[in-house]
């Protein structure tokens, strides 16, 4: 892309950053868990307001990518590619969509009252940077439409739920879920301690199983969560009935995906930021896509905080 073309499609998102905070801020007044606020489609390239699909366009699978996009990065670019690519996606129903999804509240962390139009603006650049790539070898992969969607709910279960209660008008044909994940967060996903509510705990996930919904899980083998051997045991003890006595389903497991590691998911956000604020434009480059990179530079985002504060 030429660098005429990158400052036309900056200023572009410069425009979209009040729009998608007034979204937002509808969305937050509204009661509603759940809302897609901008669609990104491969034959366009440019965010448009969300219209209900066509007949030939309407998901049977909806893959998910749920994530803080502080910012988007390779990672999120490898777990994306890795589920739409043919070898892989073939096996869903089509057809496919992709929905990057940010809560307003996490499981894990207080709410920030800071705004978080910057986000979402960083998910509609990615989006577009990821259909780039995607186009670029479309005869490998499923090319498809991208939503940027928002929700309230900080759960995956509860979020599946939002979707398919609230997501009608633009996912009509009810679609599997699929969501793209690394081990950590299934890690996440199977602690009882989320569930405090629910006896046995794990039965707080029998709508979402039941309901047909997947995990896709990349593999992260590390020091805190151990090597493939032993991360793929911690999937066998869901199928060999370990997990019973929290309410775990032993047929819950054909329903868990593992992906083998690749050292790109593992790339973290804090090390972008850290990189964007001692302005190492080379670093950030090779860590994150092209339009992600050069919204981050354009609008010095991480220039003050390398923690992202500003961005929570």
């Amino acid at each position: 892309m030429s660098d005429d073309d990158m400052a036309a499609r900056m200023s572009t998102y410069r425009t979209l950053v009040p729009q998608l905070g007034s979204a937002l801020k509808s969305f937050q007044s509204s009661g509603a868990k759940f809302r897609v606020l901008k669609t990104v489609h491969p034959s366009r390239l440019i965010p448009e307001d969300p219209q209900p699909p066509s007949r030939d366009e309407s998901p049977k699978t909806l893959f998910i990518l749920d994530s803080s996009f502080n910012p988007p990065s390779i990672a999120h670019q490898t777990l994306a590619m890795s589920a739409l690519k043919a070898t892989s996606s073939d096996a869903s129903p089509r057809p496919h969509r992709l929905l990057l999804l940010f809560a307003t509240m996490n499981a894990d962390k207080a709410p920030s009252a800071a705004s978080f139009d910057q986000r979402l603006t960083l998910m509609t650049v990615f989006a577009a940077d990821l259909l780039q790539s995607l186009k670029a070898t479309s005869a490998e992969y499923s090319v498809v439409p991208v939503d940027i969607g928002v929700t309230t709910v900080p759960y995956y279960t509860d979020k599946s739920a939002a979707i398919e209660a609230e997501g009608l008008q633009w996912y009509p044909d009810k679609p599997t879920h699929t969501h793209l994940v690394g081990f950590d967060t299934l890690t996440r996903f199977f602690a009882a301690k989320y569930y405090p509510k629910f006896d046995p705990p794990f039965s707080a996930l029998n709508p979402y199983f039941d309901g047909g919904h997947r995990l896709r899980v990349t593999l992260r083998p590390d020091d805190e969560y151990g090597s493939v051997d032993e991360q793929r045991a911690f999937v066998e003890r869901l199928g060999n009935g370990e997990m019973e006595d929290d309410g775990g389903k032993p047929e819950w497991a054909k329903q868990v995906e593992l992906v083998p590691p690749n050292a790109e998911v593992g790339v973290s956000s804090t090390k972008v930021r850290k990189a964007a604020k001692r302005g190492d434009w080379d670093a950030v480059g090779q860590l994150c896509m092209a339009g992600v990179t050069e919204w981050v530079r354009s609008e010095k985002l991480y220039a003050e905080d390398d923690r992202g504060a500003k961005m929570a």
